[in-house]
């Protein structure tokens, strides 16, 4: 009989496999610091490699391949994302955290496109609340932008609802570490207001239970891209 793999890494299944793993001291000491390592490393060295990327693109206006795409792909969450597959796959292999593992995807996509439709639905009134008059309107639809997302939603998935999600989770539980990682989620966006910060913590929240429940990340991935798409063409 061969040895049972483990579920998705932010989608786990319920009761038993709710609570914390039996990690000891030291290894929740190691897991949280892992995990505080990968958040910190979005604004240092990430800042730094941001600002002096740009500058080798030239500083281009935010449009276009140089402006949009490049900075998606390479710059904002890259190497963020980069590390947390390095320390998921270390804590994994010292037996603290289950393996990176990402499901059957094609169930999950459907699940998250619902989700996707729903959290715009629910973005767009919050946007009219807390934005200036006029932001929420149609906006033609950036080509470029939607390529950059598919790379930089995927970064952030696999950091917040997957590395962050599954090591919190190892020490406090589902529930905690869904709170914490999509707060954490929150505080980056920083440039929006705390209206909107809000919104995108309880959607970091939402996408933690759409990975849970499709056991795979392709759920909030689908969900995001979603909620992105339609909102870069009504909200600005």
């Amino acid at each position: 009989m061969g040895r049972r793999a483990f579920p998705g890494p932010a989608a786990l299944r319920p009761a038993a496999e709710d609570r914390p793993r039996r990690l000891s001291l030291d290894g929740q000491f190691l897991v949280l610091g892992c995990a505080a390592l990968a958040f910190a490393s979005q604004f240092w060295p990430s800042s730094v490699l941001l600002g002096r990327g740009l500058a080798w693109l030239g500083n281009p206006p935010y449009r276009g391949f140089s402006g949009i795409f490049l900075p998606h792909l390479l710059l904002y969450t890259t190497f963020s994302a980069c590390l947390c597959a390095l320390l998921w796959l270390v804590l994994a292999k010292a037996g603290l955290l289950p393996r990176p593992h990402f499901g059957n995807p094609g169930p999950a996509l459907t699940l998250g496109i619902a989700g996707g439709l729903v959290l715009f639905l629910i973005a767009l009134p919050v946007a009219w609340l807390t934005l200036p008059p006029g932001s929420v309107r149609w906006i033609p639809p950036d080509g470029w932008k939607i390529a950059g997302n598919l790379f930089s939603n995927f970064y952030e998935e696999f950091i917040y609802r997957g590395f962050l999600l599954v090591a919190l989770r190892a020490v406090a539980g589902f529930w905690p570490a869904a709170l914490i990682s999509s707060g954490l989620w929150a505080l980056l966006h920083s440039q929006y207001p705390v209206g909107l910060r809000l919104f995108i913590a309880i959607a970091g929240i939402f996408l933690c239970w759409l990975a849970r429940r499709a056991r795979s990340l392709t759920a909030p991935y689908a969900a995001h891209m979603v909620l992105d798409a339609m909102a870069d063409s009504a909200i600005g």
